[in-house]
């Protein structure tokens, strides 16, 4: 029993063994397996026509990072182990996507065309020729065909094709013209009967000119009209006269109403500028006591910058803090010297349509060629535009030399102490 339960023990225990190697064989890996690099770019004389390859792998490469900058045009790649994404697969998914779409669609649309063509074609139990709807084939096959052959004559359907359409536009300008020509007759009739287009009044002169009983009865009709519209006159201008008075004592009334209301207008103007020259003076009296507070904000503010400059001054001045620095620019300056490339060539011809911005650059490169080294010969062009050379850059990284910076960073007792003072630290 005891034998059985050591030998499981001993089973648990090379589990837990080859457990903890593969960790520890995968941290090794993930910490000291460099992730390496590589840049070459090319140019023919402008900017445009620059050409540009670059590639990131690690860990044999099983993992992989490709890019391309050509023609204007940038392509990206990343592979893991045997799985690809690179750029313009999305477009390419969609495309195929589309594609099956429209395969399902045509498929079903024949699938619906055999249905209706089995629904109209001859049904079980019947015999086609005796009974049941006959196609439209057989029908056309079947017309000249006589009866004793077993064929039906079909309904021939009239068709409506252009031939009616030109009869019916042939036949539009004949009808424009009936109706002209009865609208022509309309007008002859009403200019050959000019007696019927006149108006009473007219014919009731015409009446009194003429004579007769007839006349004399419409000429004293219109004279009674008239005896009534003068007298209709003369009782309008009374009612005028007698109103005048009235719409005098209104027009009095109301302008002495507009002469109240031009008073209060007067009296209100003046009472707001009145009101708004004492606003000024309040103001103008006001700007000493503004002015002096505000000179003594500034002179608080200042004395507080001061008292935050000092205490920012005595925070570096401590040696504690200052051996904190030291240690840290210390190691931030190992860690660039890791990551500089291994390799760095460079033969580069280069110019600007503004020269001052050519010498900015240089100025800019000239500061970083005691870390490039003897292999970089970059040469300014003040005359012309110009963008001409070659560049190849390589080199390799490590997790583990930012996991060294951080270890020594966190056991030292300066830096512990300074990342405390700095939390607590307050202006």
């Amino acid at each position: 029993m005891l034998h059985i339960l050591l030998l499981i023990l001993k089973i648990i225990g090379i589990i837990i063994a080859v457990i903890l190697g593969i960790l520890v064989l995968l941290v090794c890996v993930v910490l000291f397996v460099p992730v390496r690099y590589d840049l070459e770019a090319a140019s023919d004389g402008t900017f445009a026509r620059t050409r540009m390859e670059a590639k990131v792998t690690w860990l044999l490469h099983l993992v992989r990072l490709d890019l391309r900058y050509e023609d204007k045009k940038f392509a990206w790649q990343v592979r893991v182990a045997w799985k690809k994404i690179q750029s313009g697969q999305e477009g390419k998914k969609t495309i195929e996507a589309e594609v099956e779409t429209d395969e399902e669609e045509l498929e079903d649309d024949e699938e619906g065309f055999e249905e209706e063509t089995s629904e109209e074609g001859v049904g079980p139990g019947k015999e086609q020729g005796h009974s049941g709807n006959v196609p439209e084939e057989t029908c056309v096959g079947t017309r000249d065909i006589p009866e004793e052959e077993g064929a039906r004559d079909c309904p021939v359907e009239k068709e409506e094709g252009p031939d009616k359409n030109v009869e019916a536009a042939s036949k539009e300008p004949e009808r424009l013209v009936d109706e002209l020509e009865r609208e022509m007759e309309k007008i002859l009739d009403a200019g050959s009967h000019p007696e019927e287009a006149k108006t009473a009044e007219e014919k009731r002169e015409d009446s009194c000119e003429t004579g007769g009983e007839e006349g004399e009865a419409v000429c004293r009709e219109g004279r009674k009209e008239q005896q009534v519209d003068c007298e209709g006159d003369r009782e309008e201008c009374k009612m005028d006269c007698e109103d005048s008075g009235e719409e005098r004592e209104a027009v009095c009334e109301s302008s002495e109403e507009e002469r109240a209301g031009i008073w209060q207008k007067i009296t209100g103007v003046c009472q707001s500028i009145y009101q708004k020259i004492a606003g000024l003076y309040r103001k103008i009296a006001g700007i000493p006591a503004k002015f002096s507070g505000a000179v003594e904000g500034i002179g608080n503010k200042i004395q507080g910058l001061l008292e935050k400059k000092d205490k920012i001054l005595g925070f570096l001045s401590d040696e504690i803090h200052q051996t904190a620095f030291r240690k840290a620019m210390d190691e931030l300056l190992f860690l660039l010297r890791r990551l500089k490339p291994r390799t760095i060539r460079a033969d580069i011809l280069y110019g600007f349509e503004d020269p001052s911005l050519t010498g900015k650059v240089l100025a800019g490169a000239s500061m970083c060629y005691p870390f490039l080294g003897g292999s970089v010969d970059i040469r300014p062009d003040f005359e012309k535009k110009i963008f001409d050379g070659q560049l190849k850059i390589a080199g390799r990284l490590r997790a583990s030399y930012f996991l060294k910076l951080l270890w020594k960073l966190v056991w030292s007792k300066e830096v512990r102490m300074t990342y405390r003072h700095v939390r607590s630290f307050e202006l």
